[in-house]
């Protein structure tokens, strides 16, 4: 027979299971407010509980037949109070001879909760937990008990506050650290607040009523409010005290520093967690000019450092560094994965010394890399903007710390509009980014590379999407664009001084027979500048130091509920943001979605490979390493090459050695790839980071 059960206790002759019949297939969140239980079990006392299920990263069928295993040996009673203190319960299964310790190991496999196991007797048992929060526990934190719920693919600890709330003398100043709770114990089983959101696409000041609630939605219904430094842990496993911890994911979400947070639907992590075998943790950090009020020589540092978005991400990765362990993780084990403005944080923690101790890798997904950080004084002039649209004098702190949350909402749109017409070379999608403080960040990730100055430690995973600029094709080019408009149409992402070059490169081909024949070439031109060659660039310096491992999504998944005809399956463009759903296996998060099929198969690739590099440094399946990853084929008949210096000519010509995988149902190496372009590029048109080299801006202040 095969076995199914829902809740196993180590012993050598011992296993109980449960029927419950809560099927739903409501979104893995609360709807309403839910009373914590009473009497939920300590993990402590526990001693080691884990879920257990064949991690197939797919909706269909549903799968209901997750283990709750329970590692310490127990006798009939303590493993039925056990069991039942956890919500399951009302069977009694005899094993067979073998025990505990061959169960732990099958537990620590991940293999499928179908699979066969020989030497024990094997029962069909269900366990449909979904949106059941009857299923909870606590552990003990340093900051002390949190309460949390378990589904089928981990046990959720939701809204956990890691800093103080920055309101009031707190508001623009640097996170202060959460204080532990001295009584009771923390309800984490639902999303805190989000931080105030700001409207990011050109339309925004037309923004309809629908499309708050639609943002509402895919936030799982957290409401907006200044205190809004929550975290949320996901884990398959609350370990033991001499079990090892699981490696951990950190995910930093993007949104252009404007929008979205750790709870967004999108960015589910629940298939990660199960078929990874890995902690994820998601958080909130602070948006718009609460994110970046930059510091004038009319306060100190002390008082508002500046980069406090930054400063949040530091903050809650040294909360996962002291807390982690408690929720079944390795906080020497931590990868740091972000995509969009979150893989720009994360070139902004690899160019800060102060924050090397908080992680061993980064998955860095869809940074537009050529766009430089921002000189200091660059970010003071648009922070005096919004100081303008507040009705602040420049250097009144207390008047922007009275405002009201409304009126910093309001007073960033006409600021957010300035700063971008005096750079519209840095897209409306990244207004706001890290500045060279001279404090935490020393200078521009492109010099601190080029000098070795970066973190040459970290193990590096990088890459883009096939077709990254067509996300912003359609807001700034609504309509097709007639060939010869195509010089004008070019100025809302380049200096008009530049656009000649293209036109003459060769590489801005556009043909007057296609209706849209420009926005599928400025796309492509687009992606190859911004994305494509400047990391290409990147690699031949970083790769000095340490290999870097290089990709590029061919395949991708449509966003739910936003239809962008441009972008997409139907358009045949892997568009920004479109590998999301594939890296955290978060296609069918948003209700009435699934992920199934093809879509579920390069899911589980997806993730196989990302879970491979967190566990090891290296996406490439190691000899005895376990997991789902060491038996796909799809991960295993492809060796993912890494960009080496030694492999490559140390020159910037067209020898250069450049792999990349390419990503896709069936995934290949490829080498040199749009070699022509990026040559060109490096050698005579130049990055947004050697265009625009911070050292060398001048304000207009200056002028």
């Amino acid at each position: 027979m095969t076995i199914s059960l829902s809740c196993i206790v180590a012993s050598a002759a011992l296993l109980l299971g449960a029927v419950d019949t809560l099927a739903s297939f409501a979104p893995n969140v609360a709807k309403e407010k839910s009373l914590l239980k009473l009497y939920a079990p300590l993990a402590n006392d526990i001693d080691g509980a884990h879920l257990l299920i064949k991690g197939q990263a797919q909706t269909y069928p549903i799968i209901k037949n997750a283990f709750l295993f329970l590692s310490k040996p127990r006798d009939y009673y303590e493993g039925m109070d056990a069991c039942l203190s956890m919500g399951d319960g009302g069977y009694v299964f005899i094993a067979g001879s073998r025990g505990a310790t061959e169960l732990v190991e099958l537990l620590n496999s991940n293999a499928p909760a179908n699979a066969e196991v020989q030497g024990f007797d094997q029962y069909w048992v269900f366990n449909d937990i979904f949106c059941d929060l009857s299923h909870q526990i606590k552990v003990n934190a340093s900051v002390g008990q949190i309460q949390g719920w378990r589904d089928q693919n981990a046990f959720r600890f939701l809204g956990i506050p890691y800093a103080e709330p920055p309101t009031g003398e707190r508001r623009f100043a640097k996170p202060v650290s959460k204080a532990p709770f001295n009584t009771g114990v923390w309800d984490a089983t639902e999303y805190g607040h989000i931080c105030p959101q700001m409207p990011l696409l050109p339309n925004r000041h037309q923004r309809s009523k629908f499309l708050d609630i639609l943002l509402s939605r895919l936030e799982n219904t957290a409401t907006e409010n200044e205190d809004c430094l929550y975290l949320n842990v996901y884990t398959p496993s609350l370990k033991s005290t001499k079990q090892p911890g699981l490696p951990v994911i950190v995910f930093i979400h993007g949104g252009g520093y404007t929008s979205f947070s750790g709870s967004t639907v999108l960015f589910e992590p629940g298939h990660m967690v199960a078929r990874g075998g890995v902690v994820v943790v998601t958080f909130n950090y602070r948006l718009g000019f609460l994110g970046w009020f930059e510091n004038t020589d009319a306060w100190s540092r002390t008082s508002v450092p500046g980069n406090q978005a930054i400063h949040d991400i530091i903050l809650a990765l040294q909360w996962v560094k002291n807390n982690i362990a408690s929720f079944g993780g390795d906080p020497n084990r931590v990868t740091v994965m972000g995509e969009s403005v979150g893989a720009v944080s994360i070139r902004a923690l690899l160019s800060a010394p102060s924050t090397w101790d908080l992680y061993q890798n980064v998955i860095v997904e869809s940074d537009p890399i050529t766009l430089p950080f921002k000189p200091a004084a660059m970010a003071t002039q648009e922070t005096n903007y919004f100081m303008e649209a507040l009705g602040c004098e420049p250097n009144n702190l207390s008047c922007a710390r009275a405002a009201r949350t409304e009126e910093i909402s309001k007073a960033q749109l006409p600021a957010f509009d300035r700063a971008l017409a005096d750079n519209r070379w840095t897209t409306f999608g990244l207004v706001y980014r890290p500045v060279i403080d001279g404090d935490l960040i020393a200078a521009d990730f492109t010099e601190l590379v080029k000098q070795g100055r970066h973190n040459t430690k970290a193990n590096i995973l990088w890459g883009t999407m096939r077709d990254e600029a067509g996300l912003y094709a359609s807001p700034l080019w609504n309509d097709p664009v007639p060939c010869d408009n195509a010089s004008m149409a070019l100025q809302e992402l380049f200096e008009k001084h530049r656009i000649p070059t293209i036109m003459d490169s060769g590489f801005f081909q556009l043909d007057p027979t296609q209706l849209d024949s420009f926005r599928a070439t400025a796309t492509r031109f687009s992606t190859e500048y911004f994305w494509l060659c400047p990391l290409r660039y990147l690699s031949r310096q970083a790769s000095k130091h340490k290999p870097t491992f290089n990709f590029r999504f061919n395949r991708g998944r449509d966003i739910p509920l936003v239809n962008d005809p441009f972008c997409g399956t139907e358009a045949d463009r892997v568009c920004h943001s479109l590998g999301l759903q594939p890296s955290l296996g978060s296609g069918d998060a948003v209700p009435g979605y699934v992920q199934n099929g093809d879509d579920a198969l390069f899911a589980r690739q997806v993730i196989d490979r990302f879970t491979s590099f967190a566990k090891t440094g290296n996406p490439n399946p190691q000899p005895g390493q376990v997991g789902f990853e060491a038996s796909n084929p799809d991960v295993t008949s492809v060796k993912w090459e890494p960009y080496n210096s030694s492999s490559s000519s140390s020159s910037s010509s067209s020898s250069a050695y450049s792999p990349i995988l390419e990503l896709n149902l069936q995934s290949k190496m490829s080498y040199n790839a749009e070699f022509d372009v990026c040559d060109w590029m490096d050698r005579d048109f130049h990055y947004g980071f050697q265009v625009h080299d911070p050292a060398k801006y001048v304000s207009s202040a200056d002028m």
